[in-house]
């Protein structure tokens, strides 16, 4: 993370176009269509001047390819250097990409450390041309290492106009990056990926209102007992195209483009509304709801979450004792978010810490947190038995969870075996196909609760 003089730095470069005036290897060109700092195409430059190559190109039967390349820790080399040497590496950038790439291709600076190159040659060595661009550099009296991670798409493969191969291009950036590549290459799998992703987050606009949705629910087990203490409502979609979809692949779907916000908030209602018809039918049941970040955004402008679950237990005579929500661990560092977890919890609802353990582990932030339940994460339970250490591991977390006042809740158990170790750890409550797989509404009535 670059310090605070790194950070005005680099925004002074992007914000002070009038300094590259003069800087003597500046580019004139027009703002609209080129990037003040270095003379090159911006991305609308890129794209427009880009289609009218892909036209030419499409008429004579050619191709291209279009290079995505990020600078890795630009924002630390920036850091390092002064305003006039970091337009120098900029401009040194530049002509370097000019040279690699050749005269007849494209060249943009889309932002900061962004860059793109689109080449009339879909036969181009694009592995040398890398090693080309990042040779280390001397700005002054400092050495700049460059490290570059990219993506490439064919035109003919890929898209048909300038807008989708930048989206292709980044896209295979990014599935790089997850496998740790430093050049992703844009495929008929990916193609096939992407066209799937963009259908379904379609989808979800027509969804945000409920249609397609329903709920089923997870029981959770009183370990001792044997009883059903509760259920978690859980969120399925059927897509009218590709049918079910899983909550792992709609979910950060529905986050990255915000229809989490309409989708989370039918889902306490309708969560809430089943709870009521339950207890119409005989049956007090303790539920437990998910909520994503994003609905416990201050800013967002849906009712906030407190307002709905008051609205609807007022509205349904439902008591709040028996209702609980869900927030990851992540999200305990996070003030604005947790002034709204305590808000909810001050109104006599419960609050569940959902995976603990998987990625935070924030022990420190657990002393003011307001949760009455911590649930450990599957990855706890799957070697309990196998691996002491692991072993040890849930039992510190029930034997804290106990002095700080809050029940167990873990996730996941699959074996008896499983179930025997955590029992012996003193873990409260189980969830998993040990027990159940989830369950229709009509389903839950029928099981052994506790009261």
């Amino acid at each position: 993370m670059p310090n605070r003089r790194g950070s005005e730095m680099i925004q002074g470069l992007d914000m002070m176009p009038e300094m590259l005036a003069s800087c003597p290897c500046a580019y004139q060109a027009p703002a609209l269509l080129h990037d003040p700092l270095t003379g090159m195409l911006n991305k609308h430059g890129f794209v427009t001047e880009g289609n009218r190559l892909l036209k030419t190109l499409s008429a004579g039967g050619g191709n291209a390819i279009l290079i995505y390349m990020e600078l890795n820790d630009y924002d630390g080399l920036i850091s390092r250097l002064g305003y006039d040497a970091a337009l120098i590496l900029l401009a040194t950038i530049r002509d370097r990409m000019t040279l690699a790439f050749g005269q007849n291709a494209l060249l943009a600076r889309f932002d900061s450390e962004r860059f793109a190159a689109l080449l009339p040659d879909a036969n181009a060595e694009v592995e040398g041309i890398i090693r080309l661009l990042e040779a280390p550099l001397r700005v002054g009296n400092t050495t700049c290492h460059l490290s570059l991670s990219c993506g490439v798409a064919s035109f003919i493969d890929a898209a048909d106009n300038m807008d989708m191969l930048v989206m292709a291009a980044r896209s295979a950036r990014r599935e790089a990056q997850r496998s740790s590549r430093q050049i992703g290459w844009y495929a008929d799998d990916l193609r096939r990926k992407l066209a799937r992703q963009r259908a379904l987050e379609d989808g979800l606009w027509f969804a945000r209102g409920g249609s397609g949705m329903s709920l089923v629910y997870q029981p959770k087990i009183d370990i001792r007992a044997g009883e059903v203490f509760g259920v978690e409502a859980l969120l399925r979609w059927r897509h009218p195209e590709f049918g079910s979809v899983s909550p792992a692949e709609f979910i950060p779907l529905a986050e990255r483009n915000q229809t989490i916000v309409p989708i989370g908030e039918w889902l306490m209602r309708e969560a809430l509304r089943q709870k009521h018809l339950w207890r119409q039918q005989g049956r007090s049941i303790h539920l437990s709801i998910n909520v994503s970040p994003l609905q416990l955004q201050p800013d967002n402008c849906a009712p906030s979450v407190l307002e709905i679950l008051t609205e609807e237990c007022r509205r349904l005579g439902l008591d709040r004792d028996k209702l609980e929500l869900e927030i990851t661990e992540g999200l305990l560092s996070n003030e604005a978010v947790m002034a709204q977890v305590k808000a909810i919890a001050s109104e006599g609802f419960g609050i569940a810490i959902d995976d603990f353990g998987r990625d935070h582990s924030a022990l420190s932030l657990l002393v003011n947190c307001p949760a009455t339940t911590l649930k450990i994460d599957k990855s706890f339970v799957d070697n309990v038995v196998e691996n002491e250490r692991q072993l040890a591991v849930v039992q510190f977390i029930v034997d804290l969870a106990g002095k700080l006042g809050m029940r167990t809740v873990v996730e996941g158990v699959e074996h008896l075996v499983q179930l025997v170790a955590l029992a012996d750890a003193g873990c409260d409550y189980g969830q998993g196909y040990f027990y159940y797989r989830p369950l229709t509404a009509q389903q839950v009535l029928d099981l052994r609760h506790k009261h």
